[in-house]
């Protein structure tokens, strides 16, 4: 761990610290993606070139020393002295009209504390540099306090990722959207959108939030429409909804797709047997930093997927009431590698060791412990941490031993398979054996039904004699 990379960095070391972070990325953001291979060779397709949307999602990752003002205009941020305190962070539904951007204010400056104000200062004088490059500004979201407020994320959000400012989209072609889609997936998002009612406030009136629905119902059927190869997934709802209240929808529709296509292309394939694969990254790190954990974790007969909806959410379905932190994951994630979540599972659940440990050693109770988070981790210091570690051990250094965790899975699973099976055949067993048992009884019933039928009629012929002697005499 360094101490000094947890604290708010100057212009003088930004260059550094971005170069040391970028090092282990710098070969991966050169690849091409592989599914835009095709969109790259014929640019548009078809119908990319008759829709009025506009497609301003790169194609190629672009290495960390270009430079971050590819449209040689550098953004304004707001100063602080100039804030009015009118508005409220994060209080926005809807931010159609971006074309006042830099006007918003940060809010209530009163809730910003001095690492805040420290921080502000040091975004302001580090964009204002013409040269900045891509590597320094993911450092800015990366480092303590990330880019602090929402104002600042709507104008350096889609300079992280590449976008245009430029846009032709027309927000009324949203009101029809939801029909170029399959209808089963159109309403699997609306039940999911239903439950997004902790991404607002609580003091939203019914029609905003039947408005944040509805907007959120049309940022992702939007993007679904426009990359058919994606598959939506529970858990895309709360990444959406994320963007949305932090971009507006207008800005936020383009910011959404580059995400989705960026950093969440494995979680939209048609199934999740690469993100199944994926989750053993915490067991192949947790080997290295935490051996002993591991161990009692295998024990327990546990796998990683507690992890799963942070991974697939970038932990937007637990902290979505908590929007300073949630939004600040955000410019945590933006600024890393795809797989980076994974490596802040890994701290986490090192971070847990002993509240593990002390659990009832069983995979019920171990499974439920680890998929419920406390609301007060030490977040600033993991952010670092998990960058350490991706530092040590990136990726492809540990690749082979989480292929060896996912057949071992594969081997665990046909096995609880095979004695689930051979359960339900003993059961089945029993069964008959219960219904041969019994075949028995129904034969001694109908002889016991005779003889108290021929009892009966002696009894009764007896008494009829009786009868008839006694009249005789």
């Amino acid at each position: 761990m360094e101490p000094e990379e947890d604290e708010i960095s100057l212009d003088s070391n930004i260059s550094r610290k971005a170069m040391e972070m970028s090092v282990p990325t710098e070969e991966h953001n050169l690849k091409v993606r592989r599914r835009n291979v095709t969109e790259a060779v014929n640019l548009l397709s078809e119908e990319d070139k008759t829709s009025n949307f506009e497609h301003n999602v790169p194609l190629v990752r672009i290495s960390d020393s270009t430079k971050a003002w590819y449209d040689n205009i550098i953004p304004q941020i707001p100063d602080i002295a100039d804030c009015n305190l009118s508005g409220k962070q994060n209080g926005v539904l809807n931010r159609d009209d971006d074309s006042n951007l830099l006007e918003h204010d940060f809010g209530d400056t009163e809730t910003l504390t001095n690492r805040d104000r420290m921080k502000i200062s040091v975004i302001r004088g580090s964009v204002a540099n013409p040269n900045l490059t891509l590597g320094e500004l993911k450092l800015l979201g990366c480092s303590s306090e990330g880019f602090v407020h929402d104002d600042i994320r709507r104008v350096l959000w889609p300079k992280l990722l590449r976008l245009s400012e430029e846009s032709k989209l027309s927000v009324d072609e949203l009101e029809t959207i939801h029909d170029h889609i399959p209808n089963e997936v159109y309403q699997q998002i609306l039940k999911d959108v239903a439950r997004s009612r902790s991404h607002i406030s609580e003091n939203a009136t019914q029609d905003e939030i039947d408005h944040f629905h509805e907007q959120l119902t049309q940022i992702m059927c939007w993007v679904l429409h426009k990359h058919s190869m994606l598959n939506y997934y529970q858990g895309y709802n709360d990444i959406a909804a994320t963007v949305l209240l932090v971009m507006g929808l207008e800005k936020g529709l383009n910011v959404l797709e580059s995400i989705s296509l960026e950093f969440l292309e494995r979680f939209m394939e048609k199934t999740m047997e690469k993100v199944n694969q994926e989750l053993f990254y915490i067991f192949a790190l947790l080997e290295r930093v935490h051996p002993t954990l591991l161990e009692h974790l295998e024990n327990v007969e546990l796998f990683p997927h507690f992890a799963l909806a942070e991974y697939t959410t970038w932990y937007a379905h637990k902290y979505a009431e908590n929007r300073k932190l949630l939004h600040r994951l955000f410019d945590y994630f933006l600024g890393s590698p795809p797989l980076m979540p994974l490596y802040l599972s890994t701290v986490i659940v090192a971070y847990r060791a002993t509240e593990i440990f002390n659990t009832t050693p069983d995979m019920g109770h171990t499974h439920k412990v680890l998929c419920t988070l406390p609301d007060d981790l030490p977040f600033e210091t993991l952010l670092v941490e998990a960058k350490v570690l991706y530092r040590q051990y990136p990726p492809e250094s540990i690749s082979n031993d989480v292929i060896e965790y996912d057949r071992k899975r594969k081997r665990k699973e046909q096995e609880w398979k095979a004695k689930a099976e051979a359960s339900r055949q003993e059961r089945e067993r029993q069964r008959q054996l219960r219904i041969v048992r019994s075949t028995p009884r129904i034969p001694y019933r109908i002889r016991s039904y005779k003889t108290i039928t021929v009892v009966t009629i002696l009894a009764l012929g007896l008494y009829a004699f009786l009868r008839s002697s006694s009249g005789l005499n």
